[in-house]
């Protein structure tokens, strides 16, 4: 502090005067020992023994659980297969909110929320366990569909986590198999439709708003768009009943817009997890499409080829000739 306060006495920032003012100000300051914190490295140490001990123990209570259950499940009667869904929910759940709550300091905040997240994604499973149990066959996958949807949902408003937002997820793609299975629908065209919707759907949560619950946006995408991904695909490579090239323009238009909205989501919320969509989709869906319409993989091959040739050149041309910023040019002083 000294050599600062020289410093700008030779550089005729201070004058001696105000650069002894100013040390006199501070020199009870420098003389005041600052109280030594725990260092940097013991926080980390006891975030990871936080974190490390919390899945050990999760794993350790369900591997113990299953290596009881697994083998007689079905020899139990069903109040009692019910039962030890129920109370491995509680206890599963029970440790979300304890990892969620504990007073362990600040610095395993982050640790715990992670912790709490997978807890919780398990009890979601748990509680779809026991949802099934007392179900009717035909009912087993709605009723535990519902259930973990409702925990895994419940549970994000409580703790956020990509967890839990990845059990949610799965639970809605359940639910919408189920309707269109109960409904008899046989076209894929509908089921593309259906996980469409469901793909833009999550892909909306992710769109950065004030107040959005969503904590981890490039999950939401991520998961949106492999769904529309799958849907896109899967009507793009269907041939039956003789309407393949139908389906694939329908396909590839999905493909497209599923693609489009990937990209723009990156461009707002800058997770790179919303990019790996847009990847799959331009490398495999493109080419369905265009090999069902021509009728050749191999022209479809040199279409695709040649579309990501321009794209690359497109993209080198405006780096090239993309004018490097910098700060605007200082005002000349006027006579």
């Amino acid at each position: 502090m000294r050599a600062a306060l020289a410093d700008l006495v030779r550089d005729g920032v201070l004058a001696p005067g105000q650069a002894d003012a100013v040390a006199h100000r501070l020199g009870p300051l420098w003389a005041t020992p600052i109280p030594a914190g725990p260092a940097p490295g013991e926080h980390r140490t006891r975030t990871r023994i936080v974190e490390i001990a919390g899945y050990v123990g999760g794993a350790m209570v369900l591997g113990g659980a299953a290596a009881i259950v697994v083998p007689t499940w079905d020899a139990f009667p069903s109040i009692m297969r019910f039962l030890l869904a129920v109370v491995a929910t509680l206890v599963l759940g029970g440790g979300a909110v304890a990892a969620r709550f504990a007073r362990l300091g600040d610095d395993t905040l982050d640790a715990r929320l992670r912790l709490a997240s997978v807890l919780g994604a398990l009890a979601a499973g748990a509680a779809a366990t026991a949802a099934a149990v007392p179900a009717s066959d035909s009912a087993e996958v709605l009723a535990g569909s519902l259930a973990a949807l409702l925990v895994a949902v419940s549970g994000y408003a409580l703790v956020r986590g990509a967890p839990l937002m990845f059990t949610a997820w799965l639970a809605s793609a359940m639910l919408v198999g189920d309707f269109l299975g109960r409904a008899n629908v046989d076209d894929i065209l509908p089921w593309g439709i259906a996980y469409a919707v469901l793909g833009a759907f999550w892909m909306l949560l992710a769109i950065p708003v004030r107040g959005t619950p969503i904590r981890e946006p490039g999950v939401a995408v991520l998961l949106g768009g492999l769904t529309g991904f799958g849907a896109a695909e899967a009507v793009t490579n269907d041939s039956y009943l003789g309407d393949g090239p139908l389906l694939a323009i329908v396909g590839l238009l999905m493909g497209v817009a599923f693609a489009a909205g990937c990209f723009a989501l990156y461009l707002g919320t800058r997770r790179w997890p919303a990019l790996v969509p847009a990847v799959l989709i331009a490398l495999v869906v493109p080419a369905t499409a265009l090999a069902q319409i021509l009728d050749s993989l191999l022209a479809a091959g040199f279409a695709v080829a040649l579309v990501g040739l321009l794209l690359l050149v497109a993209g080198g041309v405006a780096l090239l000739s993309r004018r490097p910023g910098g700060p605007p040019p200082a005002p000349v002083p006027g006579p």
